[in-house]
């Protein structure tokens, strides 16, 4: 079961207890106390069910926002993470090596509609520039076919809106 559903099903209980408790208590002092769980309660019912998705969160950020969070994504999985100079990255973003040496050059690309074969371009130039073994581009949107189709005789993997969230769900971020 989700976080947010479990917190949901925690405050209801609190609600109702708070509302029998209501019912058997009398004296003003227990009321208060009572009222005070409840309207407790209510909020933080409120709240849960307006957290923003993880997907929302990731739409409204920015573009460095957007490599920070996937610095932190890479590394909760184990990855070490280099995340490059915002200008003159030279086509990747962030640099993730795994326990076993294997290093992937990553183009992030926070975007509102489909990324184009350019973000494959970029990737694949950084690759043997940082001396990689791999690029990919990682995005929270989907890719152009033409994107698809260069992304492939270049051995650069798309990561895409879907996939990616798949990806931070497994690691458990939420």
């Amino acid at each position: 079961m989700q976080t947010r559903t479990k917190r949901r099903i925690i405050a209801l209980l609190f609600a109702v207890l708070g509302v029998a408790g209501t019912y058997f208590f009398s004296s003003s002092w227990e009321l208060l106390i009572v009222g005070i769980s409840i309207v407790g309660c209510i909020v933080f019912l409120l709240l849960s069910f307006f957290t923003p998705s993880l997907a929302n969160r990731i739409d409204r950020m920015e573009g460095r926002e957007f490599e920070e969070w996937l610095v932190e994504l890479f590394e909760g999985a184990g990855y070490r993470v280099e995340l490059t100079p915002a200008s003159r990255d030279f086509g990747a973003d962030l640099l993730i090596e795994d326990a076993q040496g294997y290093r992937i050059a990553i183009q992030a690309k926070r975007y509102g509609g489909p990324v184009g074969l350019e973000a494959v371009q970029q990737v694949a130039a950084a690759v043997p520039f940082y001396d990689m073994d791999e690029g990919w581009v990682v995005t929270n949107s989907t890719y152009t076919d033409a994107a698809l189709r260069l992304a492939e005789p270049n051995r650069v993997r798309l990561i895409d809106r879907e996939e990616l969230l798949e990806f931070a769900r497994e690691i458990g971020f939420r």
